[in-house]
C-alpha cells in the first residue's frame, strides 16, 4: 500500500499541475484574443510550446497511470501468496476465517490501483481538452493576423 500512495502522491501532483498549467495558459490565450499578439511567428512559437508542454507532460502522467493497477494487482498477488501460506499453517475453522480475511486485505490494493488510476484518467482528459481549446484560439489568431497580412 505505501508504494501506491506514494505513486498517487506524484500523479496526483503532476494530473493536477498540468491540468492548472494548461487552463492559465488557456485563460491568458482567450485574454490575448483582442490582437496584443504582434506577430504571426509569436502565434505559432506559443502553439508549438502549449502542445509541447502538454504532450511532454500526458506521456510521464500516461505511465504513472498505468503503473497503478499494476501495483495493486502485484499486491494482490502478494497478499494472495501469503494467505496461502497461512492456510497451510492453519486448519479447521480457523483456516476459512484466515483465508477469507487474506483474500480481503489482498484484494484492496487492487482496488486501491483502480481508484488512483481511474480519476486521473478524467483529470488528463480534461486538461487535454484545454489544450485543444487553447490551439483553437491560437489557429484563429493566426488566421486572423494571415488575412491582416494580406
Amino acid at each position: 500500500m505505501v508504494p501506491l500512495i506514494l505513486l498517487s502522491v506524484v500523479l496526483y501532483t503532476r494530473c493536477f499541475g498540468l491540468y492548472f498549467t494548461m487552463r492559465t495558459a488557456r485563460k491568458k490565450l482567450v485574454a490575448s484574443t483582442t490582437g496584443n499578439f504582434e506577430s504571426l511567428t509569436r502565434v505559432r512559437i506559443l502553439r508549438a510550446q502549449l502542445s509541447e508542454t502538454f504532450q511532454q507532460q500526458r506521456f510521464v502522467i500516461l505511465t504513472l497511470i498505468a503503473a497503478a493497477p499494476l501495483m495493486g494487482l502485484l499486491g494482490t498477488v502478494t497478499g494472495m501468496i501469503s494467505t496461502f501460506e497461512s492456510l497451510v499453517e492453519r486448519s479447521g475453522q480457523r483456516s476459512f476465517e484466515g483465508l477469507a480475511d487474506g483474500i480481503s486485505v489482498a484484494l484492496i490494493t487492487t482496488e486501491t490501483g483502480l481508484a488512483i488510476a481511474i480519476p486521473a484518467v478524467i483529470l488528463l482528459h480534461f486538461a487535454q481538452r484545454h489544450v485543444q481549446h487553447g490551439e483553437q484560439n491560437l489557429v484563429r489568431i493566426e488566421s486572423a493576423l494571415m488575412e491582416a497580412a494580406v
